[in-house]
């Protein structure tokens, strides 16, 4: 792996906000890294309507976001269609790291929207104890012993058959239909629904609904995590990020926008916050 890229802002999420800060921030002659690994917000686009959003009457969800897109990337961002794991805090770089790669940033937004996810009963007790959000990043830990993947979507079938160049064992347990012939030994497919990872300070074994399964590490593989378990010590209001009016955190160089800040979740309150959200960061980066 060579250098880390480096960015004077880094942006996770291709929705309302993310694209409006990328705009701006490119409009503001800053180096922006536009992290969006699936198809831009998804759930607007599924929108028959939208009749609210001021200059753009009677347009559908899908139209809206192709405008928006266009717009943000014709200024030049660099789109990185890559899942943000984990990021670093250090003295005056950011570290962002995905399955594949390593980046840098003076500042971070987070437009990462509304994540709907219960964690799993022992998930968070165990994050870094044998949970691991990342088999690219942290599987060679686990070499010659057991693990379990969890997996929401079919990217997750690559991350497990590399655990199975690896691993002992590694039992897969998608979450989705699918047809998993080509995952070969020691790969095995498991059904059932995932409850519990138990430990006693580190991973013992995954509970599903039908049997245990002795693993040394559980992998969970879903298509958005927690924006707390990407950045420990971000703090929260209740499930979204808090924020002061300037979309600041409680980590200095840290912004959130749109969704992730609460309601009411609509589109011209993302976009708003996510120009305030870039404007902050450069203000900050600029103090420098």
């Amino acid at each position: 792996m060579g250098e880390a890229a480096k960015f004077d802002i880094a942006v996770i999420g291709g929705g309302p906000a993310g694209l409006s800060a990328a705009l701006t921030g490119r409009i503001r002659n800053k180096s922006i890294g536009l992290f969006e690994h699936l198809d831009f917000s998804q759930k607007l686009q599924k929108a028959h309507l939208v009749d609210n959003y001021l200059g753009l009457p009677e347009v559908t969800g899908k139209g809206m976001m192709q405008h928006f897109s266009a717009h943000a990337l014709a200024h030049g961002p660099q789109l990185i269609k890559e899942k943000v794991i984990t990021v670093f805090p250090g003295d005056n770089m950011f570290t962002l790291l995905t399955p594949g790669n390593t980046y840098e940033a003076k500042a971070v937004i987070f437009a990462t929207g509304v994540v709907s996810t219960l964690l799993f009963a022992g998930e968070r007790e165990l994050l870094g104890r044998g949970v691991s959000y990342c088999a690219t990043c942290d599987g060679r830990m686990f070499q010659g012993r057991d693990v379990a993947v969890i997996s929401y979507t079919e990217e997750g079938e690559n991350e497990t058959a590399f655990l199975g160049e690896l691993c002992r064992n590694v039992y897969y347990l998608p979450q989705y239909k699918g047809d998993f012939g080509e995952l070969r030994a020691p790969i095995t497919v498991v059904s059932g629904r995932p409850k519990a990872i138990v430990g006693d300070g580190q991973v013992e074994k995954l509970v599903t609904d039908k049997e245990e399964l002795k693993v040394h590490g559980v992998f969970i593989l879903r298509q958005s995590d927690p924006v707390e378990n990407l950045l420990p010590g971000l703090e929260l209001d209740g499930e979204v990020i808090k924020v002061n009016r300037d979309m600041s955190t409680n980590i200095p160089g840290v912004f959130a926008a749109g969704d992730c800040t609460g309601k009411p979740w609509q589109i011209a309150k993302a976009t708003g916050e996510g120009l305030v959200a870039v404007l902050s960061a450069i203000t900050h980066i600029d103090k420098k």
